[in-house]
């Protein structure tokens, strides 16, 4: 069980660090202003409001590939070649993503693909990395 743990531990941290990546790659091609304060809750709220349809397509992207690569280093370290392992970091990731959704509104398309791609992402990265029984 703890293997297992350690698992859920070590997805979660990759997936927070692949997800940041990719949004970093994002934040590139879809640059936010230079004075934008991402710790003033209203300033975020009204540069969401005005993203294009690409740069949340960034934000979708990284929240798969995060998910993804959390899922499939949670069942390389998992004991046990059961998919809950790597469902669990789905679900981590998921509950982050709907905080998210919670503190600054986005576009109900946006909402709702966030949703839903956190488990089915981490569920086929735990399905290419689960050891053969």
């Amino acid at each position: 069980m703890g293997r297992n743990i350690l698992a859920v531990i070590a997805g979660v941290i990759l997936a927070g660090i692949v997800t940041y990546a990719v949004q970093g790659i994002g934040h590139q091609v879809y640059p936010p202003p230079a004075n934008l304060d991402i710790k003033n809750l209203e300033a975020m709220k009204a540069y969401v409001a005005t993203l294009p349809m690409g740069a949340l397509l960034f934000v979708l992207l990284a929240y798969v590939l995060g998910s993804f690569a959390g899922g499939w280093l949670a069942a390389k370290i998992a004991r046990t070649s059961q998919i809950h392992v790597p469902l669990t970091v789905g679900g981590v990731q998921l509950f982050f993503g709907i905080i998210n959704l919670l503190m600054i509104p986005h576009p109900l398309w946006f909402a709702i693909a966030a949703v839903i791609v956190f488990l089915p992402a981490a569920f086929l990265g735990g399905k290419l990395g689960v050891k053969p029984a």
